[in-house]
Formats: structure tokens, sequence, C-alpha cells
């Protein structure tokens, strides 16, 4: 899949700049442009690899496509044969949505004058806080995509006038109706009120097996990811109310014969045993409290994962730094771009959880 290139240059130019001619200007401490702007693309491409990397790139798989389709509803199942009657023709119904694409830009505020006195400590210093604030800008939109059980539409989120980006399983709640395939060894058949949306009261083994079982009906095993706020980490490592709470094994630790420990990716802190299968732990500072997840993941960019972020394939995946206007110094106007949006791939593939008393699930605001 053509991933675009991480080239420094203006996208409406047909070449970049000529680099015997950048080689002339310089800053104060006597960094060429040149060797300034092909160090920024590597650090560019380290970031855009590092997204389709590590434990986020799990999550999501990757497309230029901008929709979607997947079957939907149940089947009639096969009928007997008879000698002088043929079989009613049947075929597999499909729904389908748009994933969105919307471009977030990031000005570097880089003057002629300023960069005739800057240093290459400043000019590190901006490229490293737009390469943080790029990553901060996807992973939140996963995390925002993965919790939030409104759809999306209209133009500003590049899906037109008509066009649906929708949440995990609703309960009908939305405009594209879906009805899981039946998997009758799990559960028999499923209708259009199915929702992967719950509130729940407590952080107990209980309420864990409840949602886990909304994966392994739909024929989903395990091992699962439970995704819940660090700020209730200690609840969910309190064998008082999470039962099946195993710990982690640490290098660095011996331990006995008789302790049960969980064999889990650096990433993780542990997992919880289930009835269902296992589910490893991630906690994530961008989840609020009393709010939780279990999903299914495969490995990065799997095209199993539960979400899809598109790209444009003018620009690429992931961050590309522009100059919108040219004058006489190459990085004056210099604009950090990122043109993406976030979608749910599998309607089943993840259920999310809000754990209150009473009331319905709310969509939680991602920091």
């Amino acid at each position: 899949m053509p991933l675009g290139p991480n080239d420094l240059k203006n996208v409406s130019l047909p070449s970049a700049w000529d680099g015997a001619e950048m080689s002339r200007f310089a800053l104060r401490d006597g960094t060429s442009y040149e060797s300034l702007i092909r160090d920024i693309n590597i650090a560019i491409a380290a970031l855009n690899a590092e997204l389709q990397s590590g434990y986020f790139a799990s999550l999501f798989s990757i497309t230029a496509d901008p929709g979607i389709e997947y079957r939907t509803g149940a089947t009639s199942g096969f009928e007997d044969h008879t000698e002088y009657a043929q079989p009613d023709a049947q075929r597999g119904e499909t729904t389908g949505h748009m994933l969105p694409l919307y471009k977030k830009d990031r000005k570097m505020g880089w003057t002629n004058d300023w960069l005739e006195e800057a240093r290459r400590a400043h000019i590190d210093a901006d490229i490293r806080a737009m390469i943080t604030d790029a990553r901060d800008a996807l992973q939140k939109a996963i995390i925002t995509r993965l919790f939030k059980m409104e759809e999306e539409t209209g133009k500003k989120l590049g899906l037109g006038t008509g066009g649906y980006s929708v949440p995990f399983a609703d309960g009908g709640a939305g405009t594209i109706a879906f009805t899981p395939p039946p998997y009758a060894n799990r559960g028999g058949t499923f209708a259009n009120t199915h929702d992967h949306f719950g509130r729940l009261d407590g952080i107990t083994q209980a309420n864990l097996e409840t949602q886990v079982k909304h994966l392994w009906e739909h024929g989903i095993d395990g091992p699962y990811d439970l995704l819940v706020s660090l700020a209730d980490l200690g609840s969910w490592t309190n064998t008082t109310n999470v039962t099946g709470y195993i710990e982690k094994a640490d290098p660095l630790v011996m331990y006995g014969n008789s302790e049960s420990l969980a064999r889990v990716g650096a990433e993780y802190v542990g997992g919880v045993k289930t009835e269902y299968g296992f589910a490893r732990l991630m906690p994530l500072g961008r989840i609020p409290t009393t709010y939780w997840g279990v999903t299914k993941t495969y490995g990065a960019l799997d095209q199993r994962n539960p979400l899809k972020v598109r790209f444009d394939e003018k620009y690429g995946f992931g961050l590309k730094l522009v100059s919108e206007n040219i004058s006489l110094y190459p990085l004056t106007g210099a604009v950090g771009v990122l043109k993406f949006g976030v979608g749910v791939a599998d309607r089943v593939a993840a259920v999310l959880t809000e754990n209150d008393t009473s009331g319905d699930y709310a969509t939680p605001t991602i920091s």
C-alpha cells in the first residue's frame, strides 16, 4: 500500500527546492538549510514509522478508501433436498458506512528574521514539539472514536451531505441499521437492537465477564485487550473485586513455582482471567475515570483490528511538513499537516462501558 513521501516541499510545486540553492542559507550557529531539512525529514519519517507500530497501531488498520462494506443480518440456512423442487435462492445481505477524512494544521511561525538568528536547538525544539502534537492528535482520535457512541456526518469530516461514520453496535440508535450476523453455537441470532455500549455498576469480575462475553458470542476469541482509565488501575488490580487479576511477570523478580503470572507484552501491566478468555490489562491516561472497554487486537495495522484510519494518498499516512508560501527563505511559512480520519472497522469488535450506578452510557471526553 503506498503511504506517500515524507519530503519537505510545497505540495503545489512539481519538485523540491534545489539543494545547492538551500546550502547558501544557514542558521546563526552555521547549520545549513540543506542539512537541517535532511534531518527534519529523518525525524518525520521516524515518527510516521512509529505511528504504524507499537500498541496504538494494533487498534487500527489503514486505508485510502472512503468507506467499507460488511455483512449484516441473518440467513435462512440450508433446505432439505427434494426430488421435484429447487431450493429458494438466498444471498448475503450487506451494509456499510463511510470513513471520515479531515485535515489538521500546525503553523511553525518561522519568520525570515528569526531564521537568520535561530540556532539549531531552537529548530529542534520546534520539530520535537510538532512531532509530539502529531502523535497526540492521532492517539486522541483513536481513543475518541473507540468510546464514542454517536455517529458522525458532514462535509467538514469528509463525509459529504449524506455519508455517516458509525460507532460500534449501538442498539439501533443511529441512522445506519446493523444486525450482527448469527453465531449459533455461541448465542444464536442477534437483532438490530444489539448494543455494545453499556452502563454497569462497579469494577468487578462479574461485570468484566459480562462484557467479554459480548465479544466471545460473535466468534471473537481471546486474548482480549481491557482498556481502562489509569486513574482506576488500583480498582482493576484489586483481587477482592476483580478475582481473576494476574500480575505481570517481572524478569528482575524471582517467583515461586506455585505463583500464576501473566506473560504479556511490556505495554501491559498484567491481565484478568475470565471464563471466555484472558484479557490483557492496558491502562491509558487519556481514558477518564469510570470508563473502560474490551476489544480484540491482531497486531499493528492488521485488517481485522477494530478501527480503520483513512488517509489521503496525496499526503500519505502520518505527518507532512509543507510550506504554503514561498519566499527568499525556504523554511518560512512551514506548516505541519495531518490529513486522516478514524472510523470503526468491525462493529462488534469492541464493547464500551461506563461504571455508574444509574443512567445510560454517555460518551466521555478523551484528553
